[in-house]
């Protein structure tokens, strides 16, 4: 099995739709908890099912239970703080949502999507698919100049590696 990721970032709607289907994407995943961006308004919950629906490409929420801040995400709202990914991910919504990630990923071609462009910094790397490599799931990167990378090359080119404080099976 395997999964992409992309950040909306601030590319225009069709530089976004190429990269997608570029990499023979069927399904796209939100895994935003605020599903909205005044920089990419195409992204926007309410537009981005219609741009992807009329370019042969599926769209799923699922930042209510794989989205980076939520009930569970311990932030407080504190700018110092940051989401205790493990917390998270012992929440139901969270397994839940994986479980139903991994279903859709062993039927379609996936892409989780959230808005940074770096996945190095970003909860779709970090929590959501640091959980799906747990659970033998390959994991490549959309970049945005149209790179796809593995995790081996994302991260032989940058400082650090994957969390695995927050890893975790099903």
């Amino acid at each position: 099995m395997d999964v992409c990721t992309i950040g909306h970032s601030n590319h225009t709607q069709d530089t976004f739709v190429a990269l997608l289907k570029k990499a023979s994407i069927e399904v796209l995943v939100d895994v935003r908890s605020s599903p909205y961006s005044k920089w990419a308004q195409f992204a926007n919950r309410d537009c981005i099912e219609c741009v992807l629906s009329a370019v042969g490409i599926r769209y799923i929420y699922m930042g209510d239970s794989l989205g980076g801040r939520t009930e569970h995400s311990n932030d407080n709202n504190e700018s110092d703080r940051k989401p205790d990914y493990s917390l998270m991910q012992k929440t139901n919504a969270f397994k839940t949502g994986i479980i139903k990630l991994l279903d859709e990923i062993n039927k379609n071609r996936v892409c989780i999507m959230c808005a940074e462009e770096d996945p190095t910094s970003c909860h779709r790397n970090l929590l959501v698919a640091e959980s799906l490599r747990c659970n033998k799931v390959i994991v490549s990167h959309i970049r945005g100049d149209g790179d796809i990378q593995t995790d081996d090359k994302l991260w032989k080119h940058n400082t650090g590696t994957p969390t695995e404080q927050y890893s975790f099976k099903l």
